[in-house]
């Protein structure tokens, strides 16, 4: 069993958020607010961040903020769902604790069914960055390898889990809590019973 901390500096590796922390920001075309819960650093002069993590008060049915370039996941965690409108007419369901991936440059109306959402967003340059959500409901244990130059992060939605790696350390997270492992190794997500909590992984494809 790892202890907390015993093995090695935990800090230097991963990096815990708590929901003070957290920045509640306009959305780009002005449509609501998003709490901002982690970016990743640019790469490039022509977008502020290589990755975003954040999630989103959606009030009423609306258009998407257009991010070209962009690779999108969503879930709904709260509220009773939403659909997603693209140009064409095609039509994708949200559901509650469902991602769905989608290409940010698209021109997209969210179509809500009844009363306000929360949506859980994870937004990846595809230049750099290849992004995985996935909403795991509890009791879970979930393995993430995590390679040179990418990231794992977790948020905990609701209840607590463990984030833990071998002759790293472990750390426990509670509900509006994240953890950033920014350090190679597997990764061990422990979800503890009843919890619910939003996994990320960010592979770094810039070297592929």
């Amino acid at each position: 069993m790892l202890d907390h901390g015993s093995l090695r500096d935990l800090d230097e590796f991963m990096r815990k958020i708590t929901a003070d922390e957290l920045t509640v920001v306009p959305w780009k075309n002005g449509g609501g607010v998003t709490t901002e819960i982690a970016v990743g650093p640019p790469r490039s002069g022509d977008q502020e961040w290589s990755w975003r993590v954040s999630i989103a008060d959606v009030p009423a049915t609306g258009p998407f903020s257009v991010f070209p370039g962009i690779d999108r996941s969503i879930a709904v965690i709260e509220g009773g769902g939403m659909d997603l409108r693209f140009e064409a007419g095609r039509m994708i369901s949200l559901e509650l604790n469902r991602p769905v991936d989608f290409d940010g440059g698209a021109s997209v109306d969210g179509i809500l069914r009844d009363d306000p959402i929360r949506d859980f967003n994870v937004m990846a340059d595809r230049r750099y960055f290849r992004a995985t959500l996935d909403i795991v409901l509890g009791a879970a244990d979930e393995s993430r390898f995590i390679a040179a130059g990418s990231v794992l992060l977790t948020h905990v939605l609701d209840g607590r889990c463990t984030i833990a790696a071998a002759d790293i350390g472990a750390e426990d997270v509670r509900t509006n809590e994240t953890v950033v492992c920014n350090e190679k190794a597997d990764w061990l997500v422990s979800v503890s019973r009843d919890a619910r909590v939003a996994v990320v992984v960010l592979e770094d494809i810039s070297c592929a």
